[in-house]
């Protein structure tokens, strides 16, 4: 069992309203906070734009061995598909 930090994202569009934009993946939580932080640091200060994108909750989930490699050496993967097993 590989263990690792998931993040679910939203887009949410002016006048179209939300909808799911993906899923990053990380190997512990310090990388997830640290991401996220770094997302909203690069968000420009005043009203929301009319695209963007937030993050959810880091949860733990289980995913499987191969992919759990391919955060550990990128540290956080994003991708559109959800990998738990």
């Amino acid at each position: 069992m590989t263990l690792m930090y998931e993040v679910e994202w939203t887009e949410s569009e002016q006048g179209w309203g939300q909808r799911p934009d993906g899923y990053s993946y990380h190997k512990d939580m310090m990388t997830a906070e640290s991401y996220i932080s770094a997302y909203w640091a690069r968000m420009p200060d005043g009203p929301a734009p009319d695209e963007y994108t937030s993050p959810g909750e880091p949860y733990l989930v289980e995913v499987d061995p191969v992919f759990a490699l391919l955060v550990e050496g990128k540290e956080t993967v994003f991708t559109d598909k959800r990998h738990r097993t």
